[in-house]
């Protein structure tokens, strides 16, 4: 019973915030790219990214993201499964093989921080209603930063799992805090 409640609450959270909109994302440190992309997914990025702009190819490496990966606890990209780390790597990963293939300036990367509704830090919301055994797994959330030449007002962040699992990419403006 307390297992279906968790499972309920945890589906119902982001439900319930997309709704209420305002979600931010909030950096707190970089995260090491520890993914690399196949040679098969470079040239399938190259080919259907050529002739983009860069903010078209962030749009891109989100949708692109949500399309080859699934939520899982665990990361195994090569398998099509992935947490809010794995999402974040893969993104900034298509992001910057596009950004190269078409002579592009900027750069992604995975960044860790949390999800911000008002003043409310929903890793720490999650923490508190999760069992010992998932308070490390909601502690903090991965997502990506980009930066790019053409964006005058900085970097600015984006989630690929929040795209995947609620539609929202929940995109924030670093300049904005």
């Amino acid at each position: 019973m307390k297992k279906i409640l968790i499972t309920t609450l945890v589906l119902l959270i982001p439900v319930l915030l997309i709704l209420i909109s305002g979600l931010k994302l909030v950096k707190t440190g970089n995260r090491q790219v520890s993914y690399s992309l196949t040679t098969e997914m470079r040239n399938q990025i190259d080919k259907e990214t050529r002739g983009m702009t860069a903010f078209e190819i962030q749009i891109y490496s989100i949708e692109f993201t949500a399309k080859h990966l699934d939520f899982a606890k665990r990361n195994d990209i090569s398998k099509g499964k992935a947490n809010c780390v794995g999402y974040a790597q893969l993104c900034a990963c298509v992001f910057n093989q596009a950004l190269a293939s078409n002579k592009l300036k900027g750069y992604a990367k995975p960044v860790v921080g949390y999800v911000k509704l008002g003043r409310l830090n929903i890793c720490h919301v999650l923490r508190s209603l999760v069992t010992s055994k998932y308070k490390n797994f909601v502690k903090d959330h991965d997502f990506v930063e980009f930066d790019y030449e053409g964006w005058i007002d900085g970097p600015r962040y984006a989630d690929p799992c929040a795209y995947d699992l609620i539609g929202d990419d929940c995109m924030t403006f670093a300049l904005s805090f």
